[in-house]
């Protein structure tokens, strides 16, 4: 059986643009979003920047799928491992373990400690929308710990969910904290879980 060629030129775009991604991550990785130029990506790539503007058409538009890329790969591994989880706590350290090691991997702290003015900027810009992202991130563990009686009296889901994507929402960006190694997605995992969950939970 033979492939249809649409089948193998769909398939060799998105192999294209997949390595335009991973090249995209690894130039944001080393320079910074501010410092990331599109010629720096092509490059990267081994690819020219006719073939780079034929599948993203400006910054813009790579920021954005690098963006989408990486949520979808954070939300696999959430579902993945918080699903096997027992108590809030313990998903929510998942949770923040996960969002830590995405911006640590960005070195997003250490690029804001730097004055990246352009993440500054982004980072404040896009807050709320974290948050909304975060909260539902959790929502189906804070559901999970209002239905077993984990919550603290008078404490309602929306309440719960809400403290939780205020205290997560920045886990990646961390810079100038002392009690926790920001370098450490685990400890910043467990840290923020903990410290979150403590007036949530009965036994936390």
């Amino acid at each position: 059986m033979t492939t249809a060629p649409e089948q193998t030129e769909a398939a060799a775009d998105e192999a294209t643009r997949d390595r335009i991604l991973r090249a995209g991550m690894d130039c944001v990785t080393r320079y910074g979003r501010a410092k990331t130029t599109m010629r720096d990506v092509a490059r990267a790539a081994g690819l020219s920047r006719a073939t780079l503007y034929r599948h993203f058409v400006d910054r813009g538009a790579l920021f954005h799928a690098i963006r989408e890329f990486e949520r979808r790969r954070d939300l696999a591994a959430i579902t993945e491992r918080a699903g096997r989880t027992t108590t809030l706590t313990d998903a929510v350290a998942v949770v923040a373990e996960v969002l830590a090691a995405t911006g640590i991997r960005y070195r997003q702290g250490e690029h804001l400690a730097a004055g990246d003015e352009d993440l500054a900027r982004y980072v404040a810009l896009r807050l709320g929308r974290e948050r909304e992202r975060v909260a539902g991130m959790v929502r189906p563990y804070v559901r999970r710990a209002a239905a077993a009686g984990e919550l603290r009296p008078g404490i309602s889901e929306t309440e719960a969910e809400e403290w939780l994507a205020l205290s997560l929402a920045q886990a990646g960006s961390l810079t100038g904290v002392r009690s926790v190694d920001v370098r450490d997605p685990a400890a910043v995992g467990g840290w923020l879980a903990r410290m979150a969950c403590a007036g949530l939970c009965v036994d936390a």
